[in-house]
């Protein structure tokens, strides 16, 4: 599979897809939310059109903070303040190879996997558009989990080797000249 400087550079690529996307899809929510006439670049017709899923109410705190704890609450922002704040902090967590750390991505990557394909559901079912932008993400997000799974593997602990009998065998990782282990076998 990959190895450790694979996983890393990809987890970076698509942390910064992602962030790239989501201040994208800011920057046409505001705008189409002050300018009725705009059109953004990712509508291409009625039923494909990034400004009709920004401005809908699904757009701001997933549909749901609105509806729990009121249009003023200071956590209903845009979805999109969520994935820049999401992608921010994968892209800082790539850079850190540590076992805690890569199973800590695998859990965000999921839980931003089950929250694309519940505003997925929500596109094509109940707003009945389809959106560029947000089709990209839930990509970016399936394959950070991959190669979030992929980093997780990579920095799993070396098996030690034994022998027939029971006996760790020991090993080394640096070329030496003197193999003084060999004197007592």
């Amino acid at each position: 599979m990959c190895g450790l400087g694979c996983t890393k550079f990809f987890n970076v690529v698509l942390s910064l897809a992602g962030l790239g996307l989501s201040l994208y899809a800011l920057f046409v929510e505001t705008k189409a939310s002050k300018d009725e006439e705009y059109r953004p670049l990712c509508d291409i017709d009625d039923q494909i059109s990034c400004s009709a899923v920004f401005t809908s109410k699904y757009a701001r705190g997933f549909g749901q903070v609105e509806q729990l704890l009121g249009a003023e609450h200071p956590l209903n922002q845009p979805n999109s303040v969520y994935g820049i704040a999401f992608y921010s902090l994968m892209l800082l967590l790539s850079f850190i190879n540590r076992r805690f750390i890569a199973t800590m991505q695998v859990f965000f990557s999921f839980l931003a996997c089950v929250m694309a394909c519940y505003l997925g559901y929500l596109l094509y079912f109940v707003i009945k558009a389809v959106c560029v932008v947000c089709v990209a993400t839930y990509a970016v997000n399936f394959l950070m989990l991959l190669f979030s799974v992929c980093k997780r593997k990579a920095l799993a602990p070396k098996k030690l080797q034994e022998d027939k009998y029971g006996y760790y065998i020991p090993t080394t990782t640096t070329p030496s000249v003197n193999n003084n282990f060999k004197k007592f076998i």
